[in-house]
This record gives structure tokens, C-alpha cells and sequence, in this order.
């Protein structure tokens, strides 16, 4: 529909029997596609320096994470032709938290290698966020009276803060590419719902929905959380702001159907114990507020970048200072994003949440009440909409500062900002220093977390495993062992990493989703890994328990059973506590186990399920997140 409207404004007048043929590419094509292409690029032609600034901090922060191989860290779990499973349509009796994230890249890697769809989401998360926030802050901006608009550079201001900061820092440590998705196309939807004339536009609002779609539940939350307050702030009557809210939340809805609908089918359980595990920690000295407030503040210690929290966090506070004046005294007044504030503040209060005894007591009562309002555990996703208003802020302090060094009579001069026109030299000065601060103060960022992010190979032995179970022509589930949510592979430089099997094969998994944070357990999640913990933690064999449960294999991938001492092939199922099953391999990668169908006693195995073993992961200590001042 927008192609054709384009075409038919582009269309020079033709007569009946010319425009009886306008379905015909081959008429058409001379007249309507040289003007659709000269359209579509006037309209690239400003977003082209912020996404190409974009494309280098990507380089820049990912680094040897761009060599050949997967990305394996924490949540981000990228599995070699990845299969269309029951978890990626949220059908695992799970909550459906890779919905549909892991559908989208199973299906975009029967088209590419699904090591190239993980390079090409992580830098376009650079490039979306740093082209999005610059082109939030230039729709916006005043012109002046010679027709000039937002300085470049305090454009480039803006996209380099809101691409480089503790919190992409943070969360791209923990693997939460989905998440991030959301937070680059933030700015996009935002100068959607800030509308044009007032008057949102439906189809470019949806576009801009598309990467917080892809990403999920918590990409669409903080997406929530930041347009609400846009939609509302820029009507000028009720009824005006009605339409528009009515808009956004249709566009919101739709784009949520898939994550939702697997949700309200499988119920979904969440214990009110995880408050306190993920509530906001301290990483910096000023503590857990003081924390959100400069971005940070996750709650697993683990993640904060190296060099971050020491006087670099004094140098962070000078620069959010800084971008709230810049936000007050220049972006509100000249209605930059109306609302953008409101979401910031709001997304603030839902962080700092778990933070007292009473907030943290509500929020447990909540999640008894409704288990959905386990969503605000991680409160400090929400501090989102602040990185954006921070940015925003500090890109119109900067253009300020450029407007103001530009007025008549204004002293000094220089013609290193637009072309020839007069400027302080100051200005240009405080402009340059914003836009390296973020890169200058947090170079724990750059170049794969500082060698924390690297690309690895999947063991051969892996490959072989998949292939057998995936060859089975008998149902049945697959079991993951040892009995814990992360690995650390010594293959993927001990770094801690979801256990990939979910992803590696199409049949219903079943494992542990439990999460132990520091000393603190949060209780599984899934349906099938509550009923099977006790039998898995007992001393017993496991062998008829599993059978019964319809498991045909066990996969331990990590664990003392792959001691090479331990690697006697006769005495591997005795180990792992499954006497009778048949050792299919034994390497020093994994053991792959198959257990004996009971079909004969009418027992037939239940589908959607996969068990792993006891034994904790290598290295894991107290668990794959600790908290820590």
C-alpha cells in the first residue's frame, strides 16, 4: 500500500489506455521507480553518518566476536542450523521468553548461515540504536530561519550515548540480544508515536514496532513502557490523545500476539522467592539508585564491564548530570518528545522498585495474585526510556550550545561545524568531548567486553549427537543433565552460557530452569522440571523414572561423568545413575545416553520433554550469577 501511493504521486498524468496497463511492471517501471528510489533515499540520506557512527561502534564493541564461529554468553545461545522446535512457538510448558526471537533466527538461518544472522542482529543493534536516538532528536528539532536544522554533530551526540553506555554494556554481557532489539528500535517507535502534525502514522509506526516484535516479552515491555506516556503527551485535546493512545496499543497488541497467546495457553509459574534475587544491585559507589541512575545496576554482578564502577562511575555521573539539564532546559522546552520524561521517571520508579522491604513484599504479593507480574522482577530493564531521555538530552544541550555560539554578535568563530557558517570555538570543543565520553569512560565495552565475547566452534561430537537423536524414528524426549540452567563449556573459555540443547534440537526438551543467584535459588519455572526435580535430586536410579516420563535420551554435556578418568564405557550408566541405558558416545565433550522404550507395557512416552543429570556444570560454583557489591 505505502508503494503504491508513493507510485501514484510519482505517476505523470497518462491517458485510459496507458493507465489500464498500470499493473504491468514492465509500463510502469519508467515513470514509477526512478521517483519511488529518489524518494526512498532523500528520506535515508540524513540517517546515513548516525547508523554508519552506529556500524563502527558494533565493530568496535564486538570485535573478536565478529570472527567465525557463535557467540555463547549467558542468554545469547546461536546453535549451528538451528531447528523450528516446540520452545520457539512456546509450546515447552515454559514461559515463552524466546518467543519469537529463536523462531525468527531458525528460520532467517535456513536462508543464511545462522552464524551470520548472529553477527547481523548484534551490529544492527548498534546501528539501530545510534541512527534511532539521532533521528528522535532531529524530527524534532526546530529550523532555523536559513532552512539549517540539528548540527550533525550534536545528532551524532545522541546516537553514540544511547548505543555506548553501562546499560548495553550490561545487558549485552548477559546475552539479552532480544531485549536489545527493543531498546535500539526504542527511539524509532517513539518518534513515531510523537507523530507528524499530531497525526500518528499506522504503517510506519508498525515498521518501527518490528524489532521489540522480534525481540518478545521484554523488548515489547520497555517498548510499552517508553510509547504510552509519547502517545498521550502529544495530543492536544482528550479526544485526540484517545485516538492516538487507541493506535499505539492496537499497533502494541498485535505485535505481541506471539509471545502472548502461548502465555494465556500454557500457564505460566512464578515464584514470589526470585524478588530479591533480581532486584537492582549496587555496581558503582553510589549505590543501587545512584546505580540505575547511571544505566546501571543489574543484578548480576557478573556482568558489569571490566574498568567499570571505579572513578570512570564519577566521570558517568558528570555525563547523566549533564544530560539532564541538556533534557530540561533544551529538549522539553522545545517539545523534543513530549512524555519522554515521564516514561523515564516511571521506568526509574520500576527499577529502584526492589529496593525496600515494603516495595519488595508488594511486588512477591503481586506475583502470588498473577504470575505475569513476574515480568517487573528485573526491574532494571526498565531504566530504558531514561537512556534514551539522557541522550536526547545531551544531544540538545549540545545543539544548544551550537545555536547559541551561532546567534549574531555571538564571539569567536570557527568553520569546523557547518560548511561556513560562524561558531565558538568552545562549542565545537564540548561537542567533540560528549561524543567520546561514552566511548572514553566505558572501555569495557569495546572489543568484545574486553575478550569476554569470542567466537567459538561447536564440538564435532556435539554435530554427531544431534544428528543421531534427530534420526530416531521413535518418539520420545530428550533429558539434559547435569541438573542446572548454565554451563561453562571449556570450549567457550569457561564463560557462562544457557545450555544450548534446547535450541540444538527439534524434539521437546526437558531441563532444569531454575536459576541459583549467589545463594539464593529461584525455583523452576516450568511444569515438567518441577515434577522432575525431586526424582532427579534423590539418590536413586533414575533409569525407570525418566522411561516412564517418555524420555528416550540423556545428554550430560558438562559435569564430572566427561573426567577422562570417568570415561569407562562400562561404567558410564552406572555414574550417571541409568543402569540399563545403552551408551550411544562418550567423548570428553558430552555422553549421550539411550534409554529402552516401554511400549510393551502400554506406557507410551510423553512428548514435549527432554531431563538433564545431577551433577553441577564445571566451574559453576554457587551458580552462573552471583550479587556483590
Amino acid at each position: 500500500m505505502l508503494g503504491h501511493k508513493l507510485a501514484q504521486r510519482a505517476r505523470p498524468p497518462t491517458s485510459p489506455a496507458a493507465a489500464s496497463q498500470d499493473g504491468q511492471v514492465g509500463n510502469a517501471g519508467p515513470h514509477v521507480w526512478p521517483a519511488l528510489t529518489a524518494r526512498l533515499a532523500r528520506g535515508a540520506r540524513p540517517h546515513v553518518w548516525p547508523a554508519l557512527t552506529g556500524l563502527i561502534l558494533g565493530l568496535l564493541a564486538l570485535g573478536p566476536a565478529l570472527s567465525g564461529g557463535f557467540v555463547l554468553s549467558y542468554d545469547m545461545v546461536f546453535v549451528p542450523g538451528p531447528p523450528v522446535g516446540y520452545a520457539d512457538l512456546g509450546l515447552d510448558g515454559g514461559p515463552p521468553r524466546a518467543v519469537p526471537s529463536d523462531l525468527v533466527v531458525a528460520l532467517a538461518a535456513k536462508i543464511i548461515p545462522a552464524s551470520l544472522v548472529q553477527k547481523l542482529i548484534l551490529i544492527a543493534i548498534f546501528v539501530l540504536a545510534c541512527s534511532g536516538a539521532a533521528a528522535l532528536l532531529a524530527a524534532r528539532w526546530p529550523r532555523r530561519a536559513d532552512g539549517s536544522g540539528l548540527p550533525l554533530l550534536a545528532q551524532l551526540v545522541a546516537g553514540v550515548c544511547y548505543a555506548w553506555n553501562p546499560f548495553v554494556a550490561e545487558r549485552l554481557i548477559m546475552g539479552q540480544w532480544a531485549m536489545l532489539l527493543g531498546y535500539a528500535g526504542l527511539p524509532w517507535v517513539m518518534r513515531e508515536a510523537c507523530g507528524r502534525d499530531g497525526r500518528i502514522r499506522l504503517r510506519w509506526l508498525a515498521a518501527a514496532v518490528v524489532p521489540a516484535a522480534i525481540g518478545g516479552f521484554a523488548a515489547m515491555s520497555i517498548t510499552l513502557l517508553g510509547v504510552l506516556p509519547v502517545a498521550l503527551c502529544g495530543g492536544t485535546s482528550w479526544a485526540e490523545r484517545g485516538r492516538r493512545l487507541f493506535v499505539t496499543l492496537s499497533v502494541l497488541a498485535v505485535a505481541s500476539l506471539p509471545w502472548l497467546i502461548p502465555s494465556l495457553i500454557n500457564p505460566v509459574h512464578a515464584d514470589p522467592s526470585g524478588v530479591a534475587a533480581f532486584a537492582a544491585r549496587a555496581d558503582t559507589s553510589f549505590g543501587a539508585l545512584g546505580s540505575l541512575l547511571l544505566l546501571g545496576g543489574i543484578w548480576n554482578a557478573q556482568a558489569v564491564p571490566a574498568g567499570y564502577g571505579g572513578p570512570a562511575a564519577i566521570c558517568w555521573l558528570a555525563v547523566m548530570v549533564l544530560a539532564g539539564a541538556g533534557y530540561v532546559t533544551a529538549a522539553r522546552s522545545r517539545r523534543i518528545c513530549p512524555g519522554a520524561g515521564i516514561a523515564a521517571v516511571a521506568g526509574l520508579l520500576i527499577a529502584a522498585f526492589g529496593l525496600t522491604g515494603p516495595a519488595m513484599a508488594a511486588l512477591r504479593a503481586a506475583i502470588s495474585f498473577w504470575p505475569g507480574f513476574a515480568l517487573l522482577r528485573d526491574g532494571q530493564q526498565f531504566v530504558a526510556p531514561l537512556a534514551l531521555a539522557a541522550c536526547v538530552g545531551l544531544g540538545a544541550g549540545v545543539a544548544a550550545l551550537i545555536g547559541a555560539s551561532r546567534a549574531p554578535g555571538a564571539p569567536g568563530s570557527s568553520r569546523l561545524i557547518r560548511g561556513s557558517e560562524p561558531a565558538t570555538g568552545p562549542a565545537f570543543t564540548l561537542g567533540l568531548l560528549a561524543l567520546a565520553a561514552p566511548v572514553l569512560l566505558l572501555p569495557g565495552l569495546a572489543w568484545g567486553a574486553a575478550g569476554r565475547l569470542q567466537s567459538v566452534q561447536y564440538p564435532a561430537d556435539w554435530l554427531r549427537a544431534r544428528h543421531i537423536i534427530e534420526a530416531d524414528r521413535h518418539r520420545g524426549s530428550v533429558l539434559l543433565l547435569p541438573w542446572a540452567q548454565y554451563r561453562r563449556y571449556p570450549w567457550n573459555h569457561g564463560e557462562a552460557v544457557f545450555d544450548p540443547w534446547p535450541r540444538f534440537l527439534a524434539r521437546p526438551m526437558i531441563w532444569n530452569d531454575a536459576l541459583r543467584v549467589g545463594r539464593t535459588t529461584v525455583p523452576a519455572e516450568s511444569e515438567r522440571a518441577r515434577e522432575l526435580t525431586p526424582v532427579i535430586s534423590s539418590p536413586r536410579p533414575l533409569t525407570a523414572a525418566l522411561t516412564a516420563a517418555g524420555v528416550r535420551y540423556v545428554v550430560v554435556d558438562a559435569g564430572p561423568l566427561l573426567r577422562p578418568d570417568q570415561q569407562r564405557r562400562g561404567h558410564l550408566a552406572t555414574l550417571a545413575r541409568l543402569p540399563g541405558a545403552q551408551v550411544v558416545i562418550a567423548s570428553p565433550d558430552l555422553v549421550l545416553f539411550r534409554l529402552k522404550l516401554l511400549f510393551h507395557i502400554g506406557v507410551a512416552p510423553r512428548r514435549g520433554h527432554s531431563l538433564c543429570l545431577g551433577a553441577k556444570p564445571p566451574g559453576s560454583g554457587a551458580g552462573p550469577a552471583r550479587r556483590s557489591s
